[in-house]
């Protein structure tokens, strides 16, 4: 082989593998699309070092040698991280506006979670939305509506639409009371205060409705300071003189390439992100800034008392940041939510399975006891509003 047909297939290698690695980047085809992207981008590097000379092929040598590691490092920090993998049809969560994101149309959706250290099925189950893109829950069709505003936990990752936490509870209130789900996975305050703020379901909610519900938990503030990875499309706010104001998007523009560009890693996502998401005293301060303008959205736009579910963290989550548990539910107590501890540590301290193995989110029993601990809690603090005026 001539030395000119050597150079022409060398030349012919790199375009290839530049073409591979630009279609990798741009389409995303694999799950772990990054770690293919470097091995590609080392043997181009390769391929560099042995057409240059000099003092170039030095530094090409030690390029490659680089991302040889660190293409090493992505391959083990993917095979650490990737204890399950997730599955749902495609169009269950796209972007749209207001939300950031939601469902792109009416339709069954199926999901599948299965563990990967021995291909065993963590869940299996399909996620139903109605007309209004809404998760659906079989209630009363007409009347004042109770709302459920959230995030997986009360949209219902993992379970059945007849096993989530909105359905217990119309179930459980003998489908008499119109019950809507308006939670999706990956919502936080953000989302909450928005969706009041837009009136983005107003229709859907009606003129009247009875209350709202929003379960919560320290770790959505990591959402609301706009850290947590999904977040990129979330609505965005600062607090301005003690109130947060809405700003935009959490990540826009080049912002939100670079953020794009680092998740989809496994390296980032397995040294970087833990400590990306640790949370400060101002990211709390603005969660609970939005729950509490939330709530007095709620009871002036909609004339509704808000109930927040609350699940309390070991002490060390908001270690550093000033609050506590308690100091936070007794903030939201003075807003005027009707605030109740909803961590089932008890139940979970007994054995009671109160989370899906490996994947965390609550299993239908744990949404039926917290089902129970809403209509307990309305029984007390709110006589009378689960009387049914539906038709």
């Amino acid at each position: 082989m001539t030395r000119k047909t050597s150079s022409r297939i060398q030349l012919i290698s790199i375009f290839v593998l530049a073409a591979a690695i630009l279609f990798l980047e741009l389409k995303h085809p694999v799950q772990n699309f990054r770690l293919f992207s470097l091995i590609l981008f080392f043997a181009l590097l390769a391929d560099f070092a042995i057409m240059a000379q000099g003092k170039a092929r030095n530094i090409l040598v030690m390029l490659a040698s680089l991302v040889f590691g660190l293409t090493i490092a992505e391959a083990a920090a993917g095979a650490v991280k990737g204890r399950s993998v997730v599955n749902v049809d495609r169009g269950w969560s796209v972007r749209q506006p207001i939300m950031g994101w939601g469902a792109e149309k009416a339709g069954t959706y199926h999901a599948k979670m299965t563990d990967t250290s021995d291909n065993s099925i963590i869940y299996e189950t399909d996620y139903t939305f109605d007309s209004n893109l809404l998760r659906h829950t079989v209630s009363a069709d007409t009347g004042p509506a109770v709302v459920f505003f959230g995030d997986s936990f009360t949209f219902g990752d993992g379970v059945r639409n007849n096993e989530t936490l909105p359905q217990d509870f119309a179930d459980l209130t003998g489908r008499k009371l119109r019950v809507l789900n308006l939670a999706l996975t990956g919502y936080s305050p953000q989302q909450f205060l928005r969706e009041m703020e837009t009136g983005r379901f107003d229709e859907v909610i009606g003129p009247d409705p009875k209350l709202f519900i929003f379960l919560t938990a320290p770790w959505h503030a990591e959402r609301t300071s706009c850290k947590a990875y999904w977040t990129a499309h979330a609505p965005l706010y600062v607090l301005e003189n003690g109130r947060p104001v809405f700003k935009g998007e959490c990540n826009e523009g080049a912002s939100l390439f670079w953020r794009d560009w680092l998740n989809n890693s496994a390296l980032y996502r397995y040294f970087a992100e833990p400590w990306r998401h640790r949370v400060s005293h101002k990211d709390v301060e603005l969660y609970v800034s939005e729950l509490e303008a939330a709530v007095k959205l709620a009871r002036e736009k909609y004339g509704v008392p808000t109930i927040i579910p609350y699940l309390s963290e070991p002490a060390s989550y908001l270690a550093g940041t000033g609050f506590t548990d308690e100091s936070i539910m007794q903030r939201l107590r003075d807003s005027g939510a009707i605030v109740v501890e909803s961590s089932l540590r008890k139940e979970a301290a007994a054995g009671q399975p109160i989370s899906i193995r490996i994947d965390g989110h609550p299993t239908p029993l744990a949404n039926r006891l917290r089902a129970a601990q809403i209509k307990a809690v309305i029984d007390e603090k709110v006589p009378g509003a689960l009387l049914a005026d539906a038709k």
